[in-house]
């Protein structure tokens, strides 16, 4: 005998079929929203912190960069000192350079000879003077020459006046540092 099933079995194995994938699509559905929430809560996230640092690090480059401008200041004022400090080294060499010059002239003139004038331009020294014989005017020029303080020594004049030589000595004024 053959049976009939007259139950509508497939027509409701169907429809629970069909409530199972919607809700299991509902459920993909809700976590793939929910994964894309999360996603986005991290990402905005991510962009709130490098903003932060973004916003750090410009106020920091401002901090930096007046820092720079003051040390800029500050080595142009060092370097404003220096060259004061500079001229002041300058001024007290050219201070204290005529007496020493004067010093070691009146040390290397000989006993027979005098300085009658003496001309200063610069750095070039005219000597006129009067001495005894042509070996004082002689030894006279070989003291200045091996002084440290006079250079390039040369005898411009010797003329016999009387009983006395005349001469005219030009030299150049050498400091030692």
């Amino acid at each position: 005998m053959v049976k009939i099933n007259l139950l509508p079995i497939k027509s409701e194995l169907r429809r629970k079929a069909l409530i199972e994938h919607a809700v299991l699509l509902v459920l993909c559905v809700t976590l793939v929203f929910i994964l894309s929430w999360f996603v986005q809560a991290s990402v905005n996230s991510q962009k709130h912190q490098l903003q932060q640092e973004i916003t750090q690090t410009k106020l920091e480059i401002k901090k930096l960069t007046a820092e720079a401008g003051e040390i800029e200041k500050f080595k142009k004022q060092k370097q404003e000192l220096e060259r004061k400090l500079d001229i002041i080294t300058d001024l007290n060499t050219k201070k204290s350079g005529p007496v020493e010059v004067l010093d070691q002239l009146s040390l290397i003139i000989p006993e027979k000879a005098w300085i009658t004038s003496l001309k200063n331009t610069g750095n070039s020294l005219s000597l006129d003077g009067v001495a005894v014989d042509n070996p004082t005017i002689a030894t006279f020029m070989k003291k200045l020459q091996a002084s440290p303080y006079f250079d390039n020594v040369e005898l411009v004049l010797a003329q016999r006046q009387g009983e006395y030589h005349r001469f005219t000595i030009t030299c150049k004024i050498k400091l030692p540092a």
